[in-house]
């Protein structure tokens, strides 16, 4: 009879045993499911973020080249108007009978390269101003959240 007690306590023993360890792996499993869920969101947040990152600095890129090229061709026009300029003024100066004339000239062609530089300052930084305010749109939208991915 005490051999079929400790069979019967063996018995019990082990399906306490196997019921813990069964309990226990289902808490792993559960816990494991859970932990790989939470991974998997926050991947996709990552993935969803450096695309919209990406995108703003792509967007950013070309806008920025964009601002570069129209600033850039802003300046040449301002060289050719200014080249223009300049070889009229050499002509007038080279064709004129007196010493006078010449002063004048000289004296008309300074006042109006001041108010003609002053207007492109003016100009220029318009056209910076815009370019800038294109050029960071992309990165303000997405540090605000208005950037969808």
């Amino acid at each position: 009879m005490a051999t079929a007690k400790k069979t019967e306590k063996t018995a019990a023993a082990k399906e306490d045993a196997k019921s813990t360890l069964n309990s226990i792996q289902d808490t792993v499993t559960e816990r494991a499911s859970a932990a790989r869920e939470t991974l998997t969101e926050g991947f996709g947040t990552v993935r969803a973020t450096s695309g919209m990152a990406a995108g703003a600095a792509t967007d950013f890129g070309r806008a920025y080249y964009s601002g570069v090229t129209t600033l850039g061709r802003t300046l040449f026009g301002f060289g050719q108007e200014f080249y223009g300029e300049v070889t009229d003024h050499a002509r007038k100066t080279m064709s004129a009978k007196s010493l006078r004339e010449v002063a004048e000239l000289q004296a008309a062609y300074v006042q109006n390269r001041i108010e003609v530089s002053a207007a492109h300052s003016k100009e220029f930084i318009d056209v910076a101003r815009v370019e800038t305010e294109k050029t960071m749109k992309p990165v303000i939208e997405l540090l605000d959240g208005k950037r969808a991915a």
